[in-house]
């Protein structure tokens, strides 16, 4: 069965018009979003780990301080799983555009458009782009800061923390 000529046009013209779109938006949003992931990453890592240096000359009770150094550990391995996390995401980005990019490629050449398909493309693009795993490594890195941080607070404030 073969679809009318004004179908086809359509297609055509959907594809014609997606594809340059699909190509710009996802170049300038990895842009933005790998210049983010770097300095966000970065930032958590150097605040945690410089938070958990500060801590040895501290004078404070020792469990306290293995809190706040816990703590801190947490908030750097939470960002640095958010960033390797952020990689998984960047590779299914990645597949998702490639099969995007076939499909409105074999929608120009004639091919069917087919609902369901583009769908479940937008659905798998929006869960790659917005990973709520990421998030939630980057909320518990900067919760994991917040503690530490109470954390220090305690140890000094009830032992006089001084510095040795």
């Amino acid at each position: 069965m073969t679809e009318p000529d004004g179908q086809r046009a359509s297609n055509q013209l959907a594809a014609e018009t997606f594809i340059p779109m699909m190509m710009e938006a996802f170049h300038d949003g990895l842009g933005e979003i790998g210049s983010l992931s770097r300095w966000l990453l970065a930032t958590l890592v150097a605040t945690n780990g410089a938070a958990a240096i500060s801590l040895l000359p501290l004078k404070m009770e020792a469990a306290v301080k293995v809190g706040g150094a816990g703590a801190f550990l947490l908030g750097i391995l939470a960002a640095l799983g958010a960033g390797f996390w952020s990689l998984y995401a960047f590779k299914r980005v990645s597949i998702g555009a490639r099969t995007m990019l076939g499909y409105w490629l074999t929608v120009a050449g004639d091919g069917p458009r087919i609902a369901a398909a583009e769908a479940a493309m937008k659905r798998h693009m929006e869960q790659a782009i917005g990973s709520r795993s990421t998030h939630l490594l980057l909320g518990l890195s900067a919760a994991a800061f917040l503690v530490g941080c109470v954390f220090t607070g305690w140890g000094m404030l009830s032992r006089g923390g001084t510095l040795a």
